[in-house]
């Protein structure tokens, strides 16, 4: 039986082909996944392996603040505690902290930038490891540094020239009078400028607070014993940690902080391999419909239905195998594509190469393997049952069951996926879990009801086609109602693509829509300043901006970590009254925004109503880096998408609860005075933060157009993504195509003897793909639709206020799709046209 197997294999190749290139996409994804996750792993274990080096034991504030938010959620330390950490005994060396934001313009005169990663500045350190000196030497006094081999690459620098830098908050001019490499190879695609240790005390803690302190072991002493007998001096707001630990915590959270990474590419390989499933069922049910009477034989040389069985699941293991093992080097193209995505759109930059692994070979085989075959094994099943008396009649078909159950199988989960999505999106906290079963459901609901739905469709589509183009369009269309089934199973393919496409567009429009009435409903600011790409505003670009002529108020968009009595982490924002009264749209509802300016705090509504809050309470907060105190609800404000935060604090309370290194601001709203010449005023702003390099000015409408072109880079690489199931579904069509011209050869003879002419024939099966096609389109774009709807309705309390349907990307998905059925026939069309008239109808 496996030589049978193996020369069925052969015999169909080109068809076992084209459904290998379907596996080989899915399985590609899965084995890309785990190779980028696996240089991640690898890329962070040298990160931090490489920074502490020659670190044993570090101290820390303790855990305060929110974990996860803009600041540390740990106590700062005071860079006095150094010289009594240095008196511990086994104590060899102690080194603060020193770091923080430090950007140098390049020989354009613009900002050094890798994508959307930050500028880190370091102090120099004569005796650490984590950075090598390669040319030059380290910097020694103000106004001179050395820059990170890669940073000084994209500055178009050299050492010896002179540039300008913006430093923690100060612009100054700066020599360059050292290249550095980051001993791990990478920092991660941040740039990196390295300073002289008093100018990083005086810039980088201004405020005299570090985070931590890092402590090197004398010789013959343990990091466990280091720490222990730190641990003994340290104040009630420090702990200390072995360097080992500490790692493992790091390497943890910006693990999992990257886990989006594996989750979204797992989920393109679980579309590319669900749409893959249909193209094997296809492929391999019309094969055993047309190998009846061979199967049949064999049933009547005496093979059992189980020997039959695995003959046909003999092949689907082959063509698995296969397109899997093709699918894991194509994996490695998936992986390098995405780490060149990460290092263009992201900022990271993995240093190490891109490993495979055994784990990822044999779970990429054991996929890809397992998919094929279940796919392949209701044709199996039904290639059992064919009895050996079969192989004696003209009759080859395996005949097709009604599909009135079908139906009602398929309209009835239709019908109850769609009601818990309903319900999922119309109620609040655990009913949110029913919208992925939901959605699930109704994708399978639509899929099993396919071919019900299939001829009333058709036969609309079609009828253009019918009425201009008579007999070839008539024909065109029984062909394509002749097996329901089949038709239905090729469109599903198509259908799911479209369907992700089609509501990730309705989501992408209502989000640039939302963003637009939150411009104008929300913000009254007349400019807004960002640095774009993630990246922080230097926290004193807001007094600057503050004391030109012509502004009336500026509010910084600042956010930090806030924690409950009962250990909730909540957010927070920070401002003045009238910076905050001036810029946004505030609601109160109770309190006055004033008492910020007071020390009290105003709460969201929705946070108040969950706390059981309200104006007066007395709760206790540990507000940033604060240790837990009792505040005064002042206020509450009516929930808003600008201040989305739990709680809003005055800025005498931001600055004391937040160090200045740890300051994160990602933006500055500006107010005009009444009366002032915004031309003007712009041509201020706009020279005024020209000394930070990265702050840019933007009006409402720039700032509105802005948000979309992040939006829009999303969806671009979501939609790239997805065309991958696109191309798999044209080959579904190709290969359904291909197998039907096949099957129809007598047929394809006898129209071609009574005068069908090539051009005609090829018009017949060019239009029967084009319908095809485009029933996929419009039952895909139907389900986009109305998921995207629904997501909408959904997400509207987190933004998405605004429902706005993509009709102009509808319409190109139908155009789109109608090319997509003509690209797909050019192949069955040509072996169509070159068939031998008398060979063709005397084939059996």
């Amino acid at each position: 039986m496996l030589r049978i197997t193996l020369k069925s294999v052969r015999g169909h190749f080109v068809r076992f082909l084209l459904t290998a290139f379907a596996v080989m996409v899915g399985t590609g994804f899965v084995a890309g996944t785990f190779v980028l996750s696996d240089s991640i792993r690898a890329t962070l274990d040298g990160l931090f392996n490489q920074a502490s080096k020659g670190v044993d034991v570090v101290v820390r504030g303790t855990e305060t603040g929110a974990a996860g938010q803009a600041s540390s959620g740990r106590a700062a330390l005071s860079l006095d505690l150094e010289k009594q950490l240095a008196a511990v005994p086994g104590v060899k060396r102690v080194v603060p902290d020193l770091q923080g934001t430090a950007l140098i313009a390049g020989k354009d005169g613009t900002a050094v930038r890798s994508g959307g990663a930050p500028g880190l500045g370091f102090f120099w350190d004569p005796q650490g490891q984590s950075f090598t000196l390669l040319d030059g030497r380290g910097p020694t006094k103000a106004g001179e540094v050395a820059v990170e081999k890669r940073t000084l690459e994209l500055s178009g620098l050299a050492v010896g020239d002179t540039t300008q830098a913006v430093i923690g908050e100060h612009r100054q001019s700066v020599t360059i009078v050292g290249e550095v490499k980051f001993g791990a190879g990478t920092t991660f695609g941040a740039t990196a400028v390295l300073v002289d240790a008093q100018t990083a005390r005086t810039l980088f803690a201004p405020d005299g607070r570090v985070g931590d302190f890092q402590l090197e072991a004398a010789d013959g002493t343990s990091e466990a014993t280091l720490r222990a007998a730190v641990a003994k001096v340290l104040p009630a707001d420090a702990e200390a940690i072995t360097v080992t630990d500490f790692n493992e915590e790091n390497q943890e959270a910006l693990g999992t902080a990257l886990g989006f990474i594996t989750t979204f590419l797992l989920a393109f390989a679980g579309i590319a391999l669900f749409v893959g499933a249909f193209i094997i069922y296809n492929t391999f049910a019309m094969i055993v419909a047309q190998r009846t009477r061979e199967l049949a034989l064999l049933r009547a040389v005496g093979a059992s239905r189980p020997q039959v069985r695995r003959v046909v699941l003999g092949e689907a293991f082959v063509v698995g195998l296969v397109g899997s093992a093709v699918g894991i080097g194509f994996g490695v193209l998936v992986a390098a594509g995405a780490k060149a995505a990460l290092r263009s759109f992201v900022g990271i930059d993995l240093s190490s190469d891109l490993p495979v692994d055994a784990l990822t070979v044999a779970t990429s085989l054991v996929v890809g393997t397992v998919v094929t075959m279940v796919g392949a094994y209701i044709p199996a099943r039904r290639a059992a049952r064919i009895a050996p008396v079969a192989a004696m009649r003209d009759d080859l078909s395996i005949p097709a069951k009604g599909l009135r159950l079908r139906g009602t199988l398929g309209l009835s989960g239709l019908a109850v996926g769609a009601g818990l999505v309903v319900t999922g999106v119309t109620r609040d906290d655990i009913a949110w879990l029913l919208v992925g079963p939901g959605a699930l459901l109704v994708v399978l609901g639509a899929i099993v009801a396919a071919p019900v739905i299939a001829r009333p469709v058709i036969r609309v589509v079609a009828a253009p086609f019918a009425a201009t183009l008579g007999v070839v369009g008539r024909l065109a269309r029984e062909n394509a109602l002749r097996v329901p089934r089949r038709t239905a199973t090729t469109a599903s393919a198509l259908m799911i693509g479209l369907a992700l496409i089609s509501a990730l567009g309705v989501v992408a429009q209502s989000t640039k829509a939302s963003v637009a009435d939150l411009v104008a409903q929300e913000i009254r600011s007349d400019f807004v300043l960002s640095a774009g790409g993630g990246v922080a505003v230097p926290t004193s670009v807001g007094p600057a901006v503050a004391a030109l002529p012509g502004v009336q108020s500026v509010a910084d968009a600042v956010g930090f970590g806030v924690r409950s009595s009962d250990g909730e982490d909540l957010g927070a924002s920070a401002g003045t009254a009238k910076g905050l009264g001036d810029n946004f749209d505030i609601t109160m509802r109770s309190g006055s925004l004033d008492a910020i300016d007071r020390g009290e705090i105003i709460v969201n509504g929705d946070t108040a109503a969950e706390q059981g809050w309200t104006t007066g309470s007395k709760v206790s907060l540990a507000v940033g880096a604060l240790g837990q105190k009792e505040y005064t609800v002042g206020g509450v404000y009516a929930p808003m998408q600008i201040l989305a935060t739990d709680i809003v604090v005055g800025e005498d309370l931001f600055e004391a609860a937040v160090p200045a290194a740890q300051r994160f601001n990602q933006g500055v709203f500006v107010k005009a005075a009444p009366g002032a010449d915004l031309t003007a005023l712009r041509a201020a702003l706009v020279a005024e933060v020209k000394q930070f390099l990265v702050v840019s000015v933007e009006d409402g409408e720039e700032f509105q157009s802005t948000a979309a072109a992040g939006v829009n880079i999303i969806l671009g690489i979501l939609y790239a993504l997805l065309l991958f199931s696109v191309v798999i579904a044209v080959l579904g069509i190709i290969n359904t195509l291909a197998l039907s011209v096949f099957e129809r050869t007598r047929e394809i003879g006898l129209l071609r003897a009574v005068g069908l002419r090539r051009r005609q024939l090829s018009g017949m099966i060019t239009i029967e793909a084009v319908t095809t096609a485009l029933f996929g389109a419009l039952l895909g774009t139907a389900l986009g639709v109305g998921l995207g709807v629904a997501l909408q309705r959904g997400l509207k309390n987190q933004g998405l206020e605004l429902l706005a349907i993509p009709w102009s990307t509808i319409l190109v998905v139908l155009a789109a799709s109608a090319f997509v059925g003509v690209m797909a026939a050019v192949l069955p069309t040509v072996r169509a046209v070159r068939l031998d008239i008398l060979k063709a109808i005397a084939t059996e």
